[in-house]
């Protein structure tokens, strides 16, 4: 009986989609005031933070949460000087998404590139 169980398991387990092999290029834009601060590109695990830091003004840290429908979760936090945003949305696979908070402004394009 335990042989059966484990064998169900390990057949349900194989048979649903492992997210988090999945790799994803993700472009950025940030603005401050309309003018571009960085732009970076980088190359994310699914659930697992990605960061980047350029001099002691900026860092962003990113995470992505991939769904069932070809869209991803995407859990930012962008710090540019002393002020610090931390928007969470969807966005779906290689569709550019936007969201500004006061006067900062990112833009995210999140292209799925390997599993």
């Amino acid at each position: 009986m335990k042989f059966k169980t484990s064998l169900l398991i390990a057949t349900l387990l194989a048979s649903v989609p492992c997210f988090a092999d999945y790799t994803y290029q993700v472009s950025t834009s940030v603005y401050s005031d309309g003018t571009l601060l960085a732009s970076p590109t980088m190359l994310v695990e699914a659930d697992k933070e990605a960061s980047i830091k350029l001099g002691t003004d900026f860092s962003y840290f990113l995470t992505l949460k991939p769904n069932k429908d070809e869209t991803v979760d995407v859990i930012t936090a962008v710090t540019v000087g002393d002020r610090t945003i931390t928007p969470s949305l969807t966005v779906a696979n290689g569709k550019e998404a936007t969201i500004k908070i006061g006067s900062q402004t990112l833009t995210l394009l999140v292209n799925k590139v390997g599993s």
